[in-house]
């Protein structure tokens, strides 16, 4: 398959799933907001232009190191397990540390940022890279 078209799925895929693992938390989300700050955040021209920096910044970060730093690690002969194995190592890892840098940073920075949060989101961010590079090497 071409690299465009495999780069588009996983940019879809992407995007995608983390929009229904939002969804799905958003609560949660919004309960530790409000007990940091005291509010919700009003969405303005500021946060949405950081959404998509951020989303930017993930998806080059799946693009450019967690698939070719797994690719690097792949043999022709590997076997399914050999490649899950591969992807929770090496894209898994590159998520495992954007999600756990932001959310260990969230607390130290707010007393009252949710450990569970932080826990679940980190995870979060390894499962994601992991399927991601996962569904790439299999396409």
């Amino acid at each position: 398959m071409n690299i465009i078209i495999k780069n588009v799925i996983v940019i879809l895929l992407f995007i995608f799933l983390d929009y229904l693992w939002i969804s799905f938390n958003i609560d949660k989300y919004n309960k530790n907001t409000i007990k940091i700050q005291g509010k919700l955040s009003i969405i303005k021209w500021k946060q949405i232009i950081s959404i998509i920096l951020v989303y930017i910044l993930l998806i080059a970060s799946i693009i450019y190191i967690a698939i070719p730093f797994t690719l690097n690690n792949i043999k022709k002969e590997d076997n399914i397990i050999e490649k899950i194995y591969k992807s929770i190592i090496y894209g898994g890892s590159i998520g495992l540390s954007i999600y756990g840098t932001y959310n260990l940073t969230s607390l130290i920075i707010y007393e009252k940022y949710s450990i569970e949060i932080a826990i679940i989101d980190t995870i979060w961010g390894l499962f994601l890279y992991t399927l991601i590079t996962f569904v790439y090497l299999n396409l």
